[in-house]
């Protein structure tokens, strides 16, 4: 039986205590909240031993992303129920092959149904609560390392067309998630478009607020 209902995590302590902050402390009752740390490696080793520690019933992962295109406005929250992991395989840029390309799944390697698995994709059922949810039906992009350049965004676009944000935590998470088989939910606020290092044109306040308001009606609307 699980010791909690919902473990929340975030990739930075700003991020956790932003999202934190709008969201009433009798929505958090069945809610351990931590940080899961900035990255893919540290996310996904650190939400391992989260689960492991607490055994949840449900992992919610929240921060913030940068768009790749239209679907995902700039201090909107969304749902995403598919991310794709990006870096890992060979090359860089036009040259980048991903893993599943070059005939390799990524954990492990075999097509055994129910079994952990997983590709360069995980996909799973989100959660659809109603007019508050925003569901992103485009794929995440989880990248080990941001877009330094709208070019480079681009590509990253080109190369991926599903895309439709990036980020850098959210597979690893999903990948932590789906070796263990708990089931995840991951909200990510859009601050800024994928690229663009100038922080003066983010909106990083306004996109966790939304996500603090989207994580707070999933707690509330969760069983």
């Amino acid at each position: 039986m699980p010791n909690c209902s919902h473990l929340l995590v975030a990739p930075t302590a700003f991020e956790l205590s932003a999202v934190l902050e709008k969201i009433p402390k009798v929505k958090l009752e069945r809610a351990h909240c931590c940080l899961c740390g900035f990255g893919s490696i540290a996310a996904a080793a650190r939400t391992a031993s989260l689960i492991h520690q607490y055994r949840p019933a449900v992992v919610v992962l929240a921060g913030i992303a940068g768009s790749l295109d239209t679907q995902s406005d700039i201090g909107m929250s969304y749902e995403f129920s598919t991310v794709r992991s990006y870096g890992i395989g060979v090359g860089a840029g036009e040259k980048f092959q991903a893993a599943e390309e070059m005939g390799w799944r990524q954990w492990p390697d075999n097509d055994e149904p129910d079994d952990g698995s997983f590709g360069d994709v995980i996909q799973w059922e989100s959660s659809r609560l109603g007019q508050l949810q925003h569901q992103n039906e485009g794929e995440l992009l989880s990248v080990c390392s941001a877009s330094s350049s709208r070019e480079e965004a681009e590509l990253r676009k080109k190369q991926f067309p599903a895309a439709t944000a990036e980020d850098m935590e959210g597979f690893a998470v999903a990948a932590a998630c789906t070796m263990l088989k708990v089931p995840c939910v991951v909200i990510r606020g859009i601050s800024n478009m994928a690229g663009d290092r100038d922080q003066q044109n983010w909106h990083i306040e306004e996109a966790l607020r939304n996500v603090s308001n989207h994580v707070g009606h999933f707690l509330v609307n969760s069983k």
